[in-house]
């Protein structure tokens, strides 16, 4: 049980062994006054509260009996009802703050090391609950942005960021519990309206959801769809992109032998690359080798900027699995 402020006044006083005279004289107040707090009858002018918590060498906080746990779940709840970057950012300092204190005192040995920890696994837990937390908001932030582009440019195909915005739309609707309806209009659309674009943004919403075979058999379908896929072109590489993409991630040699050839014929070097490094978890011995080959042959090549090519070194560099 949490206690009073006037509990706590008492227990603090009988901790450091000073008499209520000896406060009341620091606080220019009388004995009495004191004693009435400590029995529950009245309780400190707010005023008095950072000279109390000064005079004792606390917080105000644990003036009032809120533990450094305690706060910082408080500035989880906060920020769990006001949603906006200042609380976020307030309580990760203070979890951050205070996993470092936990660090100093097991590295110099002081403390119960079993009950270091558990606050260390409660305030590991408190920032993943805020992580996830700011990670819905952002998502719905930027899902509302998209949307409100998406409602803007209806009937804009031709504006620069028509596509990739309405591509980002879809893939949000993943993160914000709304895959499965978007996923049912995508479907929906390229039943109705069978087109290059339809047929991208479905596959896409399947590769999200890690679908790969339905990506797959949709690609490779009869009727409209066949058409669009077939012949390889450079208006539907982006589809092929999709259908390469999934082949490998299930470990489709046969579709990437049968397809991928005459599809790189249709790509410039960065397309290729892009296709390449598909390949790089699905192919082994020499096979691999020569792909590893051909994408440092690209890389001078091609425009990318530093960090991407830092990232296609390293998984050129590592091990097959």
């Amino acid at each position: 049980m949490k206690l009073t402020i006037g509990e706590k006044i008492a227990l603090l006083r009988k901790e450091k062994n000073i008499t209520q005279t000896e406060l009341a004289q620091y606080l220019f107040l009388t004995p009495q006054t004191v004693s009435r707090w400590e029995v529950g009858s009245g309780a400190p002018d707010i005023t008095l509260l950072p000279k109390i918590a000064t005079f004792f060498g606390i917080s105000i906080d644990e003036l009032f009996g809120l533990t450094s746990l305690e706060r910082i779940q408080d500035m989880a709840a906060k920020y769990s009802v006001l949603r906006d970057d200042r609380s976020f950012q307030e309580a990760m300092e203070c979890i951050d703050s205070q996993l470092q204190t936990i660090d100093a005192v097991l590295k110099n040995g002081t403390g119960d090391p079993a009950e270091l920890e558990r606050d260390r696994d409660q305030l590991e837990a408190e920032k993943t609950h805020l992580w996830i937390q700011q990670g819905r908001e952002a998502f719905q932030r930027a899902f509302a942005i998209a949307d409100r582009f998406v409602q803007k440019t209806q009937g804009s195909p031709d504006h620069p960021w028509y596509r990739r915005m309405r591509l980002q739309r879809d893939q949000l609707c993943g993160s914000i519990g709304r895959s499965r309806e978007a996923l049912t209009q995508r479907k929906k659309d390229l039943t109705e309206h069978p087109s290059e674009f339809s047929l991208l943004r479905y596959l896409s919403m399947l590769s999200d959801r890690q679908d790969y075979e339905a990506v797959l058999s949709t690609g490779e379908a009869d009727g409209p769809v066949r058409e669009i896929v077939f012949p390889p072109s450079q208006k539907n590489l982006s589809i092929w992109y999709q259908l390469i993409h999934a082949a490998a991630e299930m470990g489709d040699t046969d579709f990437i032998e049968q397809h991928l050839p005459p599809v790189l014929e249709m790509c410039g070097k960065e397309d290729e690359l892009d296709f390449l490094m598909c390949l790089l978890n699905v192919s082994k011995g020499e096979k691999l080798e020569e792909i590893k080959r051909r994408i440092r042959s690209l890389l001078p090549e091609v425009s990318l900027n530093q960090y991407f090519e830092e990232k296609v070194r390293e998984r050129l560099e590592e091990r097959p699995k």
